[in-house]
């Protein structure tokens, strides 16, 4: 009988001291925050959690002016849009379709070279301080076709490179914001693009 008493009292102790260890185990679990994420300042507090409009009438001026530094003598024509959605988790989607056309020449020996951008890219862009870092880029899904005619008849080569107007991860991208409007240039570019907030 001794037996069975000492083993009762012992499974009771045992009983009381888990139920007690879990109760200061939940105690505790109550007294861990996780502290709230940092508030968004500057630049970043601007950019992010936001869709913008690319404004193709800047990009045809600024693309039509760096020919222009190459003695290149055309005037530039975009149809289309492009968005750019970054999210405040700083991932990228742009979506892009947009035609730039460059018309050069006299009205009987025109020179129209096609640029068509049409796809989406994807990736993630930290901001620090006044620069994006783009990272883990996926381009595979945008296509750039270029190609050119004479006189109305396909060209075999380009009269003229044009440089990149695509945002890639290549390089840090510099940012400005006034709360409706981001600049974005890819340092070392002769491209800045322009922004509206949709």
């Amino acid at each position: 009988m001794s037996t069975a008493r000492g083993s009762l009292s012992a499974r009771r102790s045992t009983a009381v001291a888990l139920s007690i260890h879990a109760a200061v185990s939940l105690a505790g679990c109550s007294l861990v925050e996780v502290a709230p994420p940092a508030p968004l300042t500057g630049i970043a507090k601007c950019v992010l959690g936001n869709t913008w409009n690319l404004d193709t009438a800047a990009l045809a001026a600024a693309v039509q002016a760096e020919l222009a530094t190459r003695k290149v003598t055309a005037v530039a024509a975009i149809d289309g849009t492009q968005t750019l959605d970054w999210g405040l988790d700083s991932k990228i989607v742009l979506d892009t379709n947009y035609t730039l056309t460059l018309t050069s020449g006299a009205e009987d020996n025109q020179t129209v070279v096609t640029d068509k951008h049409a796809g989406k890219s994807t990736g993630i862009a930290y901001i620090n301080a006044e620069v994006a870092i783009p990272r883990d880029w996926d381009a595979t899904g945008l296509n750039v076709d270029t190609t050119a005619t004479v006189k109305g008849v396909a060209a075999e080569a380009l009269p003229y490179t044009l440089v990149p107007t695509d945002i890639d991860d290549s390089v840090g991208v510099e940012l400005t914001c006034d709360g409706g409007t981001m600049t974005t240039h890819q340092r070392g570019s002769d491209i800045t693009l322009t922004w509206t907030k949709k």
